[in-house]
């Protein structure tokens, strides 16, 4: 049983297809991206997945529409879900911990470009693939995935950057000690993005590895390399905040939370972070750094721990570095290492204030709102 038409190029197909969802997948004059599919999916797998949409759906009803057998769907969907280019309903599988195999009563949707299948094949593969991805994302992919909002990352601030009243007007999706808290283990993963530049022969970066996810975890999941006790967790993330790490989170309801919370995310660094060297950063926080000048001993690390080069050595008279606040991000790494105390974060204003959606679905559709207004 094949219906499909052979005429048409699968590849393209899943391009547009990937491109119409809110996260995007821009075409290219160049084609780099059909290079970046054939790289690391085959024909067969490119068709099927073409016949997917960002709603769950039963593999028969996927089968049906690619004109091909039930159970030649659910293996090639199977085979799709470690990739992310396919995204099946339910628990996620742990370190030393798989999930039950597909089935046919397992729920299927297209998974993303980012966050998604990139940083799964990144992971694995080399430098090939790095090269592509970089052309891709110079050629104009960055803007178009990273610039409209909201963003595929949000800004937490760091731990102690606010002050003791405002963590009361944190939202839940914000608050890293409470998800420490609910849990155990935590999966501490490698950094794509430096992945990425060392396999270009780039990486210039001064910081570790081993820094972002910190998913929580089963308290049953063995520990390991990349699976912390929560001793251990507590204790990596704070060596990160205090060597300037921007904690970018995947919002908790990208991931696997039921409502909005802290789930874990991205740690960057200003030298390695493909979203901040691609000029178009996270979606920000609700807090902006405001300073007091007065207090500045120009001693200069908030110029050298801010991501967004909202500190600069500027033009001032009294040599004081200068703060542009149209650049901050709200992420108070320079907040938590400024010993005079001349810096602070303080909530945006009602009109800025970023109000999060409590779903992937409003997610999606307030994205994709955005984009048709520009």
């Amino acid at each position: 049983m094949n219906n499909s038409d052979i005429s048409i190029d699968v590849y393209e197909r899943l391009a547009n297809v990937l491109d119409a969802t809110p996260q995007g997948f821009p075409r290219m004059k160049s084609g780099v991206e059909i290079k970046l599919l054939k790289l690391v999916f085959t024909s067969e797998e490119v068709s099927l997945a073409s016949y997917l949409t960002t709603t769950y759906e039963y593999p028969a009803e996927i089968a049906i529409r690619a004109g091909i057998y039930e159970d030649d769907a659910i293996m090639l969907l199977s085979g799709l879900i470690s990739r992310k280019l396919v995204r099946m309903k339910g628990p996620p599988s742990y370190p030393g911990m798989p999930a039950p195999p597909p089935g046919k009563d397992s729920l299927f949707r297209l998974g993303p470009f980012m966050i998604g299948w990139y940083e799964a094949c990144m992971r694995v593969e080399g430098k090939e693939f790095a090269e592509l991805f970089h052309q891709y994302m110079e050629e104009g992919g960055s803007e178009r995935i990273l610039a409209p909002r909201p963003g595929v990352l949000g800004v937490v601030p760091v731990r102690g950057s606010l002050k003791p009243e405002l963590m009361a007007t944190m939202e839940p999706h914000l608050d890293i000690d409470a998800h420490l808290k609910r849990h155990e283990r935590f999966l501490v993963m490698d950094c794509v993005c430096k992945k990425e530049m060392e396999a270009l022969g780039k990486d210039d970066s001064r910081y570790p590895l081993k820094r972002c996810g910190f998913l929580g975890l089963p308290a049953s999941v063995p520990l390991g390399e990349h699976v912390l006790d929560r001793e251990e967790a507590d204790r990596l993330l704070r060596k990160l905040e205090q060597m300037g790490h921007v904690s970018n989170a995947a919002y908790g309801f990208q991931m696997s939370a039921d409502t909005p919370q802290y789930v874990g995310g991205c740690n960057c660094d200003r030298y390695a972070c493909g979203v901040f060297n691609n000029h178009y950063p996270s979606q920000p926080s609700n807090y902006r750094v405001v300073k007091d000048y007065d207090k500045c001993s120009a001693c200069g690390i908030c110029i050298d721990r801010c991501p967004t080069y909202a500190h600069t050595d500027g033009n001032r008279d009294d040599s004081l570095p200068e703060y542009n606040r149209d650049k901050c991000i709200g992420c108070g790494v320079c907040v938590i290492a400024c010993d005079p105390l001349a810096l602070e974060l303080e909530p945006v204003s009602a009109e800025e204030w970023f109000y999060t959606p409590k779903s992937m679905e409003e997610w999606e559709e307030l994205r994709i709102k955005n984009m048709k207004e520009k």
